[in-house]
């Protein structure tokens, strides 16, 4: 059952930021982190054919396109499919990108990825399957630690699968692309307010269903 200490745990970001982080793709995704001025810069050189800045806005952003379509959808494949479709998308688009106030280029992708889902799958709803095959191991601590990856991927997955459409979409968004509530309301066509409710609230239901499926997998192993 979960403890006190681990019920605390829960109600800060830190444990669902390190979740959403195993959902990742085989894109090649480049995790590092630059200023919004940055990314501007690179949609300029890209729109003006440069296409090493292209390739640096999609390692930038695929992953984070990934994860976020990846907590919404029912497979891997499924997200890998519209992430292809998406990034295509959003790098023949720039052209049409206009930057507003408040409102960051990784928001403006995202909408377009979810736009894209919507439209892919629009009648399935999300079913669990069980994750990909481990990776190749080649030391007992290796072996431990892809273990208890898998597992808790999978109850990730699971638990937000079991989630209903909205609080599974907000925590996608928040925690897959890391957005704001401000741009989680605009995409979603939420009261920021509410949204940030609806995070405290799903944030720890998530962590009490996952530690339930983490237990209940270890009694089985």
């Amino acid at each position: 059952m979960i403890t006190d200490a681990l019920a605390i745990y829960w109600q800060g970001d830190e444990w669902v930021v390190s979740l959403f982080n195993a959902l990742s793709s085989r894109f090649g995704g480049d995790t590092t982190s630059l200023e919004e001025s940055a990314i501007l810069q690179l949609i300029e050189m890209a729109r003006a054919g440069d296409r090493s800045a292209a390739e640096r806005l999609y390692r930038l952003h695929v992953d984070r396109i990934f994860r976020t379509v990846r907590g919404i959808l029912r497979s891997d494949a499924d997200a890998e499919e519209v992430t292809q479709d998406a990034m295509l998308t959003i790098l023949t688009s720039l052209d049409r990108y206009v930057p507003r106030t408040g409102i960051r280029f990784i928001a403006w992708a995202t909408t377009i990825a979810i736009n894209t889902a919507r439209r892919r799958f629009r009648r399935r709803h999300p079913e669990f399957r069980d994750p990909i095959d481990l990776p190749a191991i080649q030391t007992d601590d290796d072996l431990e630690r892809s273990v208890d990856s898998n597992r808790e991927r999978a109850a990730l997955l699971k638990a937000l699968a079991e989630m209903p459409d909205r609080e599974r979409a907000i925590v996608s968004l928040r925690y897959g692309s890391e957005l704001d509530a401000g741009e989680i309301a605009r995409i979603l066509a939420l009261d920021a307010a509410n949204v940030r409710k609806i995070l405290e609230r799903t944030r720890s239901q998530l962590g009490t269903r996952i530690d339930a499926l983490l237990n209940q997998n270890g009694a089985q192993s």
